[in-house]
């Protein structure tokens, strides 16, 4: 007889009519059979069924991992936004109320007051006063960037991406990651170099890279380092 491939448990059950896998998040691999079951045919099964318990094993593995992930979620006592070399400390006010408002009290400090102990409504308030940053940032820096060029765009929309840090639709309307508030300046202009030369050239042809050198000649170490620069986001962005 070969060893079982998964750990696992046995539950003998009054009410089962025949044997039957459970795989949950507090017991793992549960086999759960009738009264009188031959064991002694359980690792053979689990042979058979280890496709179908690989998978329920990795899921659970999964929920838990996030479940860890979550119970050591804290807020973060601090914000740096390297895009323009600035820093706030952050000050808890917990309050009897059940929302939560997020106040600038000075050019370093933001007071988040409320309901502090809700890690979720933290991270809210905290993307909501992200959002109005990267407005007020990449705004300008885009409009900067469009003179600069000589290349016009319809306008600007910001979004919160997990994979691009902007793009640029047929019609002329410029998207950029909030997260590039995280990144240095001249990676910022790079991104804003790169989307408006899409105006022009929809697509990563040769005349589109020399459009982007023509402003930004170091482009392909841009690129490199925008790679790395996504392990660095914060936590309560994501």
């Amino acid at each position: 007889m070969s060893n079982p491939p998964f750990p696992y448990s046995i539950r003998e059950s009054a009410r089962a009519r025949y044997l039957r896998f459970r795989v949950t998040l507090d017991k793992g691999l549960e086999v759960v059979v009738p009264r009188g079951y031959d064991r002694r045919r359980i690792p053979e099964l689990l042979q058979t069924n280890q496709a179908w318990v690989d998978h329920a094993l990795r899921r659970v593995d999964e929920v838990r991992s996030k479940q860890a992930a979550h119970a050591a979620r804290t807020v973060p006592t601090q914000i740096a936004l390297p895009s323009v070399g600035r820093v706030w400390n952050i000050e808890l006010v917990p309050t009897t109320a059940r929302s939560l408002s997020i106040v600038e009290l000075a050019s370093d400090r933001l007071q988040l007051r409320g309901d502090v102990e809700n890690i979720d409504l933290c991270d809210s308030a905290l993307q909501r006063w992200l959002l109005r940053q990267a407005h007020d940032i990449l705004t300008p820096l885009l409009a900067a960037a469009s003179r600069e060029t000589g290349i016009p765009y319809a306008r600007m929309a910001l979004r919160k991406q997990k994979t691009r840090w902007g793009s640029c639709s047929s019609l002329g309307t410029i998207s950029l990651n909030v997260k590039l508030l995280f990144v240095e300046p001249d990676l910022v202009r790079y991104i804003l170099i790169h989307e408006l030369c899409h105006v022009r050239h929809m697509n990563h042809s040769k005349r589109f890279w020399k459009l982007v050198s023509a402003y930004y000649a170091p482009y392909k170490e841009a690129h490199r380092r925008l790679k790395d620069a996504w392990r660095k986001m914060p936590r309560w962005v994501a």
